[in-house]
C-alpha cells in the first residue's frame, strides 16, 4: 500500500463487443469513473479494419483532441490509411476532411465533429479521444417529424443501457455492433436519430474541406532527436501552442527502448498532469514487460518511490512533487505519454542558491530557448545534452 494509491490507476483489460474493427481488449481511463477527482478522459481504439465509428456532435464547455497515429508507437509514422472526419460550425453544412498521415485534430467547445470513417485501413490506425473533464458528455441535434429541432444531451453518468434501463451503460459496445449490421434493429436505441445522420453524411451528403477548419488540424512532422538509444527515432510530439494557437493540450508519446532516468523533481502549481506507461504497441497494449520507478511526494524532501510493471497512469494533481522518473528494466519498449491540459507545458523547481537557501524556478516550454540560438524556442531535441561544452542549468 502506499500514501499515493489515490493517484495510482492500473489500466484493466477491457473487452467489447462493438464488433471486429476494433482490436480487443482495448485501454481506457474514463475520468471520475476510473479515479475520483480525475479531469481527465482517454482510451485506444486500434482500428483493424474499414467502419464508420461516432455521429455528429459537439461538446459544451470542454475541449476534446482526437489523435490519429499508426499502432507500433516505435514506427509511428508507419501509417497506411484514408479516414474521413465532419467538422464544422454549422451542423448544417459540415465538411469532409481526409486525413492520410499521424494527425491531431482540436475540437474546441461548441464545435460539431463526426463521424469518423475508416475508409480504408491498410495498417492497423490508433485512434484516441482525449478530454478534459471528469465525465464525458454531448450533445447532438434532432430533428422531429414537425420540423422542430432539439439538442439531446447524453452524459455518461446519465446514459442508459439499451437493453436495461435501469443500468448504466457500461460502453461495451454491443447496441453499435447490432445497429451497424442492422440498421434500425434497437428499439430503444437513444441515438438512433445521430446515427442516420451519420449515415447520410458518410453516404454523400457532404461538403468538401474549405480549408476553415485547418487552424485545428495537427500533421505531425517527422521528428528526429539526438537523445542516443534511450528513445525510439523518430518520434510524435505535440507541443501545445508553438504547434497550434489557441490549443489547451501538451503532450506527445517518448518510446523507450533502453534504460535510463528522466527529468528532475518538479511541481505543476495549477493543472494535473496525467502520466501513462503502455506497451508501444497499441494494438498488443498489454503486452508489457518493464519494470518503472517514479517518485512522488507533497514535501520534496520526503518523496516515496512507486514501481510499475504493467500499464498504469498516474495522476499528479497541483502541487506534488513528482520524478526522477527511472526507466530501470526495459525488456519490451514502453509508451510514455505524459498529458497536460494546458496550451504550455510548465513546472516549478526547487534549487539551492548560492547562500544554501532555496529558491523556486519557474520554467515553461514556451519560454526555454534554443542553448545555440537563444531567437529559437527550444523543441527538446536533444543535442545539447550530449554536449560537453555547454553549461547545464
Amino acid at each position: 500500500m502506499s500514501q499515493f494509491d489515490e493517484f495510482i490507476y492500473t489500466i484493466p483489460k477491457e473487452h467489447h463487443e462493438w464488433g471486429d474493427h476494433i482490436a480487443s481488449p482495448r485501454a481506457y481511463f474514463r475520468g471520475n469513473q476510473s479515479m475520483k477527482g480525475s479531469r481527465h478522459i482517454m482510451g485506444f481504439d486500434v482500428i483493424l479494419n474499414e467502419a464508420v465509428d461516432g455521429y455528429p456532435h459537439f461538446h459544451h464547455s470542454v475541449e476534446e483532441y482526437h489523435w490519429f497515429t499508426g499502432s507500433d508507437l516505435t514506427k509511428f509514422f508507419d501509417f497506411d490509411a484514408e479516414i474521413e472526419i465532419w467538422l464544422g460550425d454549422d451542423p448544417d453544412n459540415l465538411e469532409k476532411y481526409t486525413i492520410t498521415e499521424p494527425t491531431l485534430i482540436r475540437c474546441p467547445p461548441n464545435f460539431w465533429h463526426g463521424p469518423i470513417n475508416y475508409k480504408r485501413v491498410g495498417k492497423p490506425v490508433a485512434f484516441s479521444a482525449i478530454y478534459f473533464d471528469g465525465e464525458w458528455s454531448s450533445i447532438s441535434r434532432r430533428v422531429k417529424p414537425d420540423g422542430s429541432v432539439d439538442y439531446p444531451y447524453l452524459g455518461s453518468s446519465q446514459k442508459r443501457c439499451v437493453y436495461d434501463n435501469s443500468a448504466s451503460c457500461t460502453h461495451c459496445g454491443k447496441c453499435f455492433r447490432e445497429y451497424r449490421e442492422n440498421p434500425g434493429s434497437i428499439e430503444n436505441m437513444e441515438i438512433d436519430f445521430a446515427l442516420k445522420w451519420r449515415d447520410e453524411l458518410v453516404n454523400g451528403r457532404s461538403i468538401p474541406a474549405s480549408g476553415a477548419y485547418d487552424k485545428y488540424i495537427f500533421k505531425y512532422p517527422v521528428e528526429y532527436h539526438q537523445w542516443g538509444d534511450r528513445f525510439a527515432n523518430p518520434r510524435g510530439k505535440f507541443r501545445g501552442e508553438t504547434q497550434l494557437p489557441g490549443v489547451k493540450f501538451f503532450g506527445g508519446f517518448s518510446v523507450v527502448i533502453n534504460s535510463n532516468n528522466m527529468e528532475v523533481p518538479h511541481l505543476h502549481h495549477a493543472n494535473d498532469e496525467y502520466l501513462w506507461f503502455t506497451g508501444s504497441d497499441l494494438q498488443n497494449f498489454f503486452d508489457y514487460d518493464s519494470e518503472i520507478e517514479i517518485y512522488l511526494g507533497w514535501d520534496p524532501d520526503n518523496m516515496e518511490k512507486i514501481v510499475i510493471t504493467e500499464p498504469t497512469v498516474i495522476r499528479v494533481p497541483p502541487d506534488m512533487w513528482h520524478c526522477p522518473i527511472n526507466f530501470k528494466r526495459i525488456d519490451k519498449p514502453v509508451g510514455f505519454l505524459p498529458i497536460y491540459p494546458d496550451g504550455d507545458w510548465s513546472k516549478v523547481l526547487r534549487k539551492e542558491d548560492e547562500n544554501g537557501r532555496y529558491e523556486y524556478v519557474y520554467q515553461a516550454a514556451t519560454l526555454k530557448k534554443c542553448v545555440y540560438d537563444k531567437k529559437k524556442t527550444c523543441w527538446y531535441c536533444g543535442k545539447c545534452s550530449s554536449d560537453k561544452s555547454i553549461k547545464k542549468n
